[in-house]
């Protein structure tokens, strides 16, 4: 695995703490099997070399949780609950058990509506943005 793919199975390892998440598998998926579904995804990121022996990479990963839309109400419940929690989850474990320098704060979030494997569902999607240092090899 590379420390992305490390960082990213810790942000989901985190997700499954989380009251009442029933998935979050350690790559995308193609079907939605359970509800509410926690996926984790590089969504942008920067590389940069600070000097002849470290490297820099910045990069943000989003981790979108989608709720059943059956219930608006069920499912503005669950996301009431799980923002607090996930921020809270993430405070706790800045470096993510040693998979990254940091996460860089502020975490951002939206709510809206989403589509995953033809299911519409409510979706909250974090931007959490992770610094990563390493020593290059030549």
């Amino acid at each position: 695995m590379s420390v992305i793919d490390d960082a990213i199975t810790r942000l989901q390892t985190i997700a499954l703490l989380c009251s009442g998440i029933k998935g979050a598998p350690d790559k995308p998926c193609e079907d939605f099997l359970v509800a509410p579904l926690a996926i984790a995804h590089i969504s942008e990121g920067t590389g940069g070399v600070d000097n002849s022996t470290t490297a820099r990479l910045l990069l943000t990963v989003s981790v979108d949780f989608h709720f059943s839309r059956v219930s608006m109400k069920g499912a503005y419940t669950q996301i009431n609950k799980l923002i607090p929690e996930y921020l809270q989850r993430l405070a706790g474990d800045p470096t993510l058990n040693g998979k990254v320098d940091t996460i860089v704060f502020p975490v951002s979030f939206t709510v809206s509506a989403a589509q995953w494997d033809k299911v519409v569902t409510q979706m909250v999607s974090f931007k959490i943005p992770l610094k990563f240092i390493e020593t290059p090899t030549t």
